[in-house]
């Protein structure tokens, strides 16, 4: 039985994720701009209390943390490419923000507030729609304290200075921040993760070799 939802409430609803979507917005655009490496030490320091989907390793001596949206098809590159790494120690620590479409806030829901969030993670990427640019998670129920939540996430990657997803932040074995923004070289990602290069065969990361 499918159960009928008051107009009133699902029009709250959708003014609740509009409103997350327009701050987000709103924060990416007020904050583009590179901080000083003071302020990123500073903005690491609140990235490492965010809640994110830990993925990969389970020891965090690599460790790399990534802002994306849940249609996002460069965030969605960026997990393939990030795949090999993950088996030989790398944790990746994935920051959702919501800032493309409206189902980008719902389809955050779904992985975040799942029982599994690698899982749910893996579902949305392994199924992605490139024709539409759409996750393959199915959009789950966002309430108005876990949109707030995200908007919070996608003001920080504005503070950053990063214009939009995917966001790679990490630090070097000296404690310095660094970033990328956008998705990554493949030659990349032994600097960005610390380990030596690996292979990865998948046709869609062709145009990043």
């Amino acid at each position: 039985m499918h159960r009928l939802r008051r107009p009133g409430a699902e029009i709250l609803r959708l003014a609740v994720l509009g409103a997350a979507l327009a701050v987000g917005a709103t924060a990416l655009s007020a904050h583009a701009k590179q901080p000083s490496q003071r302020e990123l030490a500073a903005l690491f320091s609140a990235l490492e209390k965010t809640d994110a989907v830990v993925e990969g390793a389970s020891s965090g001596e690599h460790l790399l943390y990534v802002f994306f949206d849940a249609n996002c098809w460069y965030c969605h590159l960026t997990w393939k490419a990030l795949q090999p790494y993950e088996s030989v120690g790398l944790q990746v620590r994935w920051v959702p923000v919501a800032y493309q479409k409206d189902s980008s806030v719902t389809r955050a829901a779904a992985i975040m507030l799942a029982k599994d969030r690698v899982a749910a993670l893996r579902e949305n990427e392994a199924h992605y729609r490139t024709e539409s640019y759409d996750g393959g998670i199915a959009p789950a129920h966002a309430t108005p304290e876990f949109a707030a939540q995200l908007a919070a996430n996608t003001e920080l990657m504005g503070r950053f200075g990063a214009p939009g997803t995917p966001l790679l932040v990490w630090r070097d074995q000296e404690g310095e921040v660094w970033l990328k923004v956008g998705m990554p070289r493949l030659s990349q990602l032994p600097t960005i993760t610390g380990l030596p290069a690996q292979d990865n065969s998948d046709p869609e990361l062709q145009a990043f070799r």
